[in-house]
């Protein structure tokens, strides 16, 4: 069979056939392409509306939390409370001491004071080193830490 006979009369059908089915091959292989280029694109845009979500779902929190304090705070303002002022370091030092005079455990001082343990040994020790007057006032039996 020689290329001519290919094109012969007889062969024009099987030729027109190959060159249908080969058209077709094609335009399915490029749409299969397409659709594959579609779907990667798909997946980006799926993982980005996810980032999105997070985010949104991040802001509505702290929005809520900022709302919530704000809210506390106009509460606090209105019912007339204001913040109370610091205690000085004398005061503190007195009720320390009269605590300890008490019998108040070191761990129990430091917990009605909000100082640490070592805050309140401070404050017993300033107060016995403080001269005769202090001695006097600072005769209190030894405090027990609660360890």
């Amino acid at each position: 069979m020689t290329v001519t006979s290919l094109f012969a009369p007889e062969h024009g059908l099987l030729l027109t056939i190959a060159v249908i089915v080969g058209g077709v091959l094609f335009v399915q292989t490029v749409l299969v392409l397409w659709a594959a280029r579609r779907l990667d694109e798909l997946a980006h845009i799926r993982e980005r509306l996810s980032r999105l979500a997070d985010g949104l779902a991040l802001l509505t929190d702290t929005t809520e939390a900022g709302l919530a304090t704000l809210a506390r705070e106009l509460q606090q303002q209105r019912a007339g409370r204001t913040p109370t002022p610091r205690a000085t370091r004398a005061a503190v030092s007195r009720r320390v001491v009269a605590a300890a005079r008490k019998g108040d455990e070191v761990a129990d001082i430091a917990g009605q004071e909000a100082l640490s343990e070592s805050e309140v040994r401070l404050h017993l020790q300033l107060a016995q080193a403080a001269g005769p007057k202090a001695s006097k006032e600072a005769a209190w039996p030894a405090a027990t830490t609660s360890r």
